[in-house]
């Protein structure tokens, strides 16, 4: 897959494309129809799929205290849209220069840069300045522009329409499983190991702590089933979320025990994805009733990785 950053003129590199346009915030399963309609578009003509996306969420450009956090970040929304099969992202940053372009001065960019032969989007798309355009908007510039435009329906599981703000309610409720059935995959945060108090060393279960980004959704505090994607290797594990309440913690922070593990990963990126809630975050009398209850926790996992091996 090829990755653009700035609009500029493809039509020579790509002369026939099928283009998808949205936030594609978390590239849950109803992108990913929304998508997989574009390739299949693009196959039949021989052409090539390009998602047309945003590397910051357009609200927090136009109303900054309505962005909604982050589900996943660029470097994962790229990795999950590689693996369905785009051929081309372009992944822009989202400007106030960009949020004042009207729909038509859009859509001549889009058609000038990329002539596109299909354009994809879901049935809530819009864009332009102020939101102006619409779905049925860019049916009408069919003929005017030279694309044909297809307009894909909600998505829907069990009746319950996805969407990328049903996720996070989902993720921080705690309810991962449920968040990763309609992601598609286990919801994963990303951030560097920083140093912390060094407690759970002392306790017999030495932690990676990470530092938790305020732009990200994070699940609500407890302890979960975790695999950890370290730079060398995958491992399952446990991991809390919270302020550490036995020790009178005020900072939330996210705590990781790996299974199996031996070695330093201070100031690694490491990523988190989380598969099962199993309990609050609690606060202890003693350091031993901490451990005793690690070690059910830890078993707990265990269990859950071993009962659900597809997922190892």
């Amino acid at each position: 897959m090829e990755i653009y950053t700035t609009i500029m003129d493809l039509t020579k590199r790509f002369p026939k494309t099928a283009i998808v346009l949205g936030t594609f915030d978390g590239v849950h399963l109803g992108h990913q129809k929304i998508i997989s309609r574009a390739i299949e578009l693009a196959k039949a003509m021989e052409g090539t799929c390009v998602v047309f996306t945003f590397s910051n969420h357009p609200l927090s450009v136009v109303a900054p205290e309505r962005c909604p956090q982050r589900i996943a970040t660029p470097d994962d929304k790229a990795e999950v849209l590689e693996s369905l099969g785009v051929d081309v992202l372009l992944n822009i940053q989202f400007t106030h220069d960009f949020a004042r372009l009207s729909p038509e001065e859009f859509l001549r960019q889009l058609a000038e840069n990329l002539n596109p032969k299909y354009v994809v989007v879901g049935p809530n798309y819009s864009f332009g300045y102020k939101s102006a355009g619409t779905p049925e908007l860019l049916k009408e510039a069919e003929q005017r522009f030279g694309f044909k435009a297809e307009i894909m329906e909600a998505f829907d599981i069990e009746g319950t329409i996805v969407s990328s703000t049903l996720i996070r309610q989902l993720i921080t409720a705690g309810k991962v499983a449920d968040a990763a059935k309609i992601l598609g995959r286990p919801f994963k945060l990303e951030g560097q190991v920083i140093k912390g108090e060094q407690r759970g060393r002392t306790l017999g279960y030495p932690t990676a702590n990470i530092a938790i980004l305020p732009d990200f959704v994070v699940p609500v505090d407890g302890v979960y089933a975790v695999k950890v994607h370290t730079p060398c290797n995958i491992y399952t594990g446990i991991a809390n979320i919270g302020t550490n309440p036995t020790f009178n913690g005020r900072k939330r922070q996210i705590e990781v025990y790996l299974f199996n593990y031996t070695g330093d990963l201070y100031d690694k990126t490491i990523g988190v994805e989380f598969f099962e809630y199993i309990r609050g975050e609690k606060k202890f009398s003693t350091s031993e009733h901490l451990v005793d209850q690690i070690r059910q926790d830890i078993q707990v996992s265990q269990e859950y990785f071993c009962n659900n091996c597809k997922v190892m």
